[in-house]
């Protein structure tokens, strides 16, 4: 069915049909001639045909063949949105002294990049999104980009300073959920309501609903149940528990090892609230870290 061209298909009945009529034409001339058909009823319906194909040819000669090329200009029986007022890529314009429709910023214009729906998984509901994205805390994790060593020619983030168990310093990711965060959730308990359910939906699969992944019949998800992947990886431990929030803000956001990256499919909100979640979690698996006094 794909394999039939469509031009030559239609080229192909016109050309029957046109042929068609010729020979009716002839046809018709013919027995026109001979005066004992004159009069008769089948002489009457060869004109009829004969009038209607003929009208079809004139027809085709003026509009021309299916998939003819022409560099005429095209004619536009129904204009829908062809031409639409609009001003065309470097086109002109009388409306300003320059005659240029394309017109450049005004002064101390911020640029921005728009709503970047693919990492922000859809529609903001916000009436005044942060197209920006200036805090640079919330939306990306990082708290000093300059916290970076060289470690055998690669460029390794710093780690947060600890002091007796506790953190007193920021390396290169925040140490804690941003304020934002919170504020946007209203509040610490419908944060970690909402990081409940989005836990459940795209993390649970993998790690669990408590988070302890495995594989086998140590598995506590699905995948890792079935065998369908590597190991998930314990989110409970004191190693991912002594990890900053904007790591695993990171991690989500752009994936780890065998980890794939979950920005198309979590909202930067949503991916702060799983975090949140995930430190209850963790709490309830009672490591050392967070069980301080």
């Amino acid at each position: 069915m794909y394999s039939i061209d469509a031009n030559l298909l239609m080229n192909t009945l016109l050309a029957a049909i046109l042929l068609t009529g010729a020979i009716l034409f002839v046809v018709t001339l013919v027995l026109a001639a001979s005066s004992w058909q004159r009069g008769t009823t089948l002489l009457s319906w060869l004109y009829l045909l004969t009038a209607i194909f003929g009208a079809f040819a004139i027809l085709v000669g003026i509009l021309g063949l299916r998939g003819r090329t022409s560099d005429a200009t095209p004619w536009h029986f129904f204009l829908d949105m062809k031409y639409q007022p609009k001003y065309s890529a470097q086109g002109s314009s009388p409306f300003f002294p320059d005659g240029r429709a394309s017109r450049l910023p005004p002064a101390e214009t911020v640029p921005y990049d728009g709503t970047d729906y693919f990492a922000d998984a859809g529609y903001h509901q916000d009436p005044l999104p942060d197209f920006l994205q200036a805090d640079r805390r919330y939306f990306t994790g990082i708290a000093n980009p300059a916290a970076i060593r060289n470690e055998g020619g690669n460029q390794v983030p710093e780690g947060p300073r600890w002091e007796n168990g506790r953190l007193v310093g920021e390396g290169y990711y925040v140490n804690h959920i941003p304020p934002y965060a919170i504020q946007r959730a209203g509040g610490w308990a419908p944060l970690i309501q909402r990081g409940r359910q989005q836990f459940d939906i795209h993390c649970a699969v993998c790690h669990g609903t408590s988070g302890r992944g495995g594989v086998a019949e140590a598995a506590y998800g699905i995948v890792g149940a079935y065998g369908l992947s590597v190991p998930p990886s314990n989110l409970v431990t004191p190693d991912i528990q002594a990890q900053p929030d904007g790591q695993l803000f990171h991690t989500i956001t752009h994936g780890v090892r065998n980890m794939p990256a979950y920005a198309h499919q979590v909202s930067v909100h949503d991916r702060w609230a799983i975090i949140a979640y995930l430190r209850v979690l963790q709490f309830a698996a009672g490591n050392p870290l967070l069980n301080q006094p």
